[in-house]
């Protein structure tokens, strides 16, 4: 294998793989929103992370006041191989870079060892094909659009469905509890008023009017009274 052969190889792999991580971007995007809008059956791992993300949060904090910017922040946690796509997406930029350069280098090295214009002719076009498939790809994957398109879709089902179901649980716990409060008290009166009556019925002690000393008092001047009358 020759030099001009190896050079040429490793463009194209380059290339090729600048290329396909483009598609793969476009692949896992538009998946993603084609499932958004049926999120309660999905199967697709990243629809069903951020829905149980979204319903733990709104759990823990008694809602989520920003939705759009929870849907952001999930967007770019994506991991596809351990990789979030932006960074997918400026390696693919990097790697065409890479085949360019590459290219580019195998032209500098046919001139310096005096190769004719046909015998580097190849390099030019597998840059420019390579080029011009690269900038075809990123116009049909259309990043940004698709982007803001699975946002609004994440947007809407978890503000106008999600949330709403969670909503409406929280309102049926708290009239729940109220209710079982109200029956405790109800059930705390019943006894109160129960037992009411069993204590008014006990007899009461009669109190003296007046202690021993009192009575001997009264008794003596009484005698006192009917001995001078007498």
């Amino acid at each position: 294998m020759t030099k001009e052969t190896t050079i040429m190889i490793l463009t194209l792999v380059l290339m090729a793989i600048g290329i396909l991580y483009q598609i793969a971007i476009g692949v896992i995007y538009q998946r993603m929103i084609q499932q958004a809008d049926t999120l309660s059956g999905t199967e697709n791992k990243l629809l069903t992370q951020c829905k149980e993300r979204f319903i733990n949060c709104y759990k823990l904090n008694g809602g989520v006041a920003n939705i759009p910017v929870f849907v952001d922040k999930y967007i770019n946690r994506i991991r596809v191989m351990g990789m979030s796509i932006n960074f997918m997406k400026h390696l693919s930029g990097q790697l065409m870079l890479a085949g360019v350069f590459v290219a580019g280098f195998g032209v500098f090295t046919g001139i310096v060892e005096g190769s004719r214009f046909v015998d580097l002719l190849p390099f030019y076009i597998i840059s420019l094909f390579g080029i011009y498939l690269y900038l075809s790809t990123m116009s049909i994957v259309d990043m940004p659009n698709r982007r803001k398109m699975l946002k609004t879709n994440l947007t809407d089902y978890l503000e106008n469905t999600i949330a709403q179901r969670l909503e409406h649980g929280i309102v049926e716990k708290e009239k729940l509890l109220w209710e079982l409060a109200q029956e405790k008290n109800a059930k705390a009166e019943r006894r109160k008023e129960e037992e009411e009556p069993a204590v008014d019925e006990q007899p009461e002690k009669k109190v003296p009017l007046f202690s021993q000393e009192e009575a001997h008092e009264l008794e003596e001047l009484l005698r006192t009274i009917i001995g001078n009358k007498a």
